[in-house]
């Protein structure tokens, strides 16, 4: 599987001057993985929290969508805080109970809206949701909870990815939505018309209400966001051994 991945992305990264960019210009694949015992997880929380483990250029945060500061790795984020990435800068953020990992792509804001935790006939449930405000995000889910949702706000209404299982996924603050082929769970988009699913390998562009096959020339630029941001979905740890247990209780 490792020595795939790696193929991949030397492929990838040879035939990128020739591809058309998704969205946009061609991106530059770097991408900082900061070691599991760098990450500053703050354990005498219960709350959800977000943590920064890669910041490429300028970004910043604000407590109150008002004052920014400047976003650091290693910073530990919660429910409230605003995102924003600048002109080609990135950030990633690990969601660290839902096990996903989530990359702001430049000229991004993202709030976090509602990261909470609660039980329900004895089982735990996580329910996050982002408004993506402006820009795109690559999303990385490996959930290991079966009552985890994560919703995110855009202008097509809210693509929802619900229970455990795994997934990839690409979503626009304008309203376009893919889920890679390799995805497990469902991505669901709830409209004003309803309820669209986009199936693993589709694109949908809800603008025009169509639903498109991804397979195209940036699919290759998608594959190096994604496999970069599944490596640091691989550094961090979903949850540690007692938490795991305290989940099922």
């Amino acid at each position: 599987m490792k020595s795939n991945r790696l193929f991949t992305l030397v492929v990838a990264a040879a035939l990128c001057p020739l591809a058309i960019a998704f969205f946009g210009h061609a991106e530059e694949a770097k991408v900082l993985i900061l070691p599991i015992s760098t990450v500053l997880i703050d354990k005498t929380s219960e709350a959800p929290q977000a943590v920064v483990i890669s910041v490429n250029g300028t970004c910043e945060y604000s407590k109150d969508g008002l004052a920014f500061t400047t976003l650091k790795a290693k910073q530990v984020l919660y429910q409230g805080v605003v995102v924003r990435t600048g002109g080609g800068a990135r950030a990633d953020l690990f969601f660290r109970r839902i096990g996903t990992t989530v990359r702001l792509q430049p000229d991004t804001e993202v709030k976090l809206e509602k990261m909470s935790r609660s039980t329900k006939d004895g089982e735990s449930e996580m329910q996050t949701l982002l408004d993506l405000r402006k820009g795109r995000i690559f999303t990385v889910v490996r959930s290991s909870i079966a009552g985890s949702t994560l919703e995110i706000r855009n202008a097509a209404g809210r693509s929802v990815v619900e229970g455990s299982g795994s997934g990839r996924y690409i979503i626009t603050a304008d309203g376009t939505q893919v889920a890679d082929k390799t995805s497990v769970i469902p991505l669901k988009v709830v409209g004003d018309t309803g309820i669209t699913v986009v199936a693993p390998g589709e694109l949908f562009r809800a603008k025009e209400g169509k639903m498109l096959a991804a397979e195209a020339p940036p699919a290759v630029l998608r594959l190096i966001q994604w496999d970069e941001v599944d490596a640091l979905s691989d550094a961090m740890p979903v949850l540690e051994a007692d938490e795991a247990e305290q989940e099922k209780k």
